[in-house]
């Protein structure tokens, strides 16, 4: 077993924890499109994903304990445009 493949190994032997690694996984990949995403990667996460989580108060709450720094920022700025914040 490596490092690497710890979490791998891990929810295979305890599969409760496995829909909590995907989430994680899953808000990692939104914060690398934020910062290393071309602009269209960008307004795609922005249109897309980060503006359906401010039509639910609790989900947008829940959803920015799992955001990066800039995800968190392209959020706030969605948030103020639809005048939700």
């Amino acid at each position: 077993m490596i490092f690497k493949d710890l979490a791998k190994h891990f929810t295979e032997n305890f599969e409760e924890y496995k829909p909590m690694l995907q989430e994680h996984i899953d808000f990692k990949f939104f914060e690398r499109m934020a910062t290393q995403g071309d602009d269209d990667v960008k307004e795609l996460l922005s249109v897309t994903i980060l503006a359906r989580f401010g039509d639910s108060k609790k989900l947008l709450q829940t959803a920015y304990k799992y955001m990066g720094a800039e995800t968190r920022k392209a959020s706030d700025e969605i948030e103020k445009f639809w005048g939700r914040y």
